[in-house]
């Protein structure tokens, strides 16, 4: 097998589709220490969703000693409920994070389930813990930490600003966080949207996103707080980093903090228009150092761009690998982009690496990039995963016979 091949022990051929009955997608990943992984996403259609969790074992077939037949769908609300992130606890419950009750008007959802798939009853309401930021616009954790004091960090939307908040481990609201409130809206630029968290170790945490550096312009965007809550003013210019690669729209959605302290971020860029849908949209990365300054030393004056086709290609997912090569999932070919968290209409599954000092790594997929196609039909990377330390693990929504949870392993 050489680097980027499927594993063929993985599901069948390396692909695994999961269908829940119903329209699905996983929007984020997590393993266990038994090397199972955690799939949470979204199951049902776009207005009436619910949280969907799928465990498989470490070849890919659903682990049917959790919840129903290796599934559990659990509705929060009559409207949508979406899970975009998953985390496993040092006891091994499973915390996912989300929105209850659409992406429009709904609250912050936080769900523990015991290591089998039901609900742990010590955590929230009967396992459940909702809670509203903003008022009567949308609330969401769009990237969710464990903390090693066993506190739940989120952040996502808080309405049209960035959305912060800290749970206890029993579900509570952290009230040492954001200044006693233990959750807050914090304006981020001129209107910065978050989806991508790190905790460091010094107890800071960094959030990634776009913001709008004119009406018609959006830019990578890179803050970072201090433990409390509070925006750490000595990191980049006034505790915020903008970044723009060529004039048009650029939107992080991922991002990952290499052992030496350097960040880097990863998205969709050179979009013609600010939510990431249109003109010839590439996958692009950045990097910085631990100070909020571009790299230089990283791809071409800080930034990397890699192009399969002239239609739309991005990145919703990083990891790195212990040789430094960076690794980044998402989608390729898609013909209207994935705005946000859209569903896959057209493209393909994406795997990208990058050598340490972000050129595209030539000995992977064909420049740096691996195309899986499921069906024929529309597929779509949201997060990836090193399961081994030579495979990665990217997971999705791929249409089969209709939309569903889908995995896919690949040799380092």
């Amino acid at each position: 097998m050489a680097a980027g091949d499927l594993d063929p022990s993985f599901g069948t051929g390396g692909k695994v589709s999961i269908d829940f009955g119903a329209i699905s997608i996983a929007n984020a990943v997590a393993l266990q220490s038994d090397a199972k992984l955690v799939l949470a996403g979204r199951v049902g259609d776009a207005s009436t969703g619910d949280f969907g969790v799928a465990r498989l074992n470490r070849n890919g077939g659903l682990d049917t000693t959790f919840g129903t037949g290796g599934k559990v769908v659990l509705s929060l609300s009559a409207a949508e409920d979406v899970a975009r992130a998953v985390a496993i606890q040092s006891d091994g419950k499973i915390v996912v994070g989300g929105f209850a009750g659409s992406e429009a008007a709904g609250d912050v959802a936080v769900v523990r389930f015991n290591s089998d798939g039901t609900l742990d009853a010590g955590f929230g309401s009967g396992g459940v813990a909702i809670y509203d930021i903003s008022g009567p616009t949308g609330d969401a954790i769009r990237g969710m930490v464990i903390q090693p004091d066993g506190k739940i960090l989120g952040v996502g939307a808080a309405g049209p600003n960035a959305g912060l908040i800290r749970l206890n481990p029993d579900g509570s609201l952290d009230t040492t966080f954001a200044g006693g409130a233990g959750k807050e809206a914090v304006s981020l630029g001129n209107a910065g949207h978050v989806f991508a968290l790190s905790l460091l170790s010094t107890g800071t945490f960094l959030v990634a996103g776009f913001d709008s550096t004119t009406l018609t312009q959006d830019d990578f965007l890179l803050a970072r707080f201090n433990a409390d809550g509070s925006l750490d003013t000595t990191f980049g210019s006034s505790g915020l980093v903008r970044t723009d690669f060529n004039g048009l729209n650029d939107l992080a959605f991922a991002m990952a903090v290499q052992s030496d302290g350097k960040i880097v971020l990863g998205g969709d860029t050179d979009s013609t228009d600010p939510v990431g849908i249109s003109g010839d949209v590439k996958a692009g990365w950045t990097r910085y150092d631990s100070a909020g300054n571009l790299d230089t030393a990283f791809g071409t004056a800080g930034e990397t761009q890699i192009n399969p086709t002239v239609l739309c290609d991005g990145v919703r997912g990083l990891t790195l690998q212990s040789d430094g090569k960076i690794v980044a999932g998402g989608f390729i070919g898609e013909t209207t982009g994935l705005a946000s968290f859209a569903d896959p209409v057209a493209g393909d599954f994406a795997v990208y690496r990058l050598n340490s000092n972000g050129a595209p790594d030539t000995t992977f997929g064909i420049g740096g990039a691996v195309r899986t196609d499921f069906a024929g039909l529309g597929d779509g990377g949201r997060a990836v995963i090193l399961q081994t330390t030579n495979r990665i693990v990217q997971v999705g929504g791929a249409t089969t016979n209709h939309l569903n949870f889908a995995a896919a392993r690949y040799k380092t």
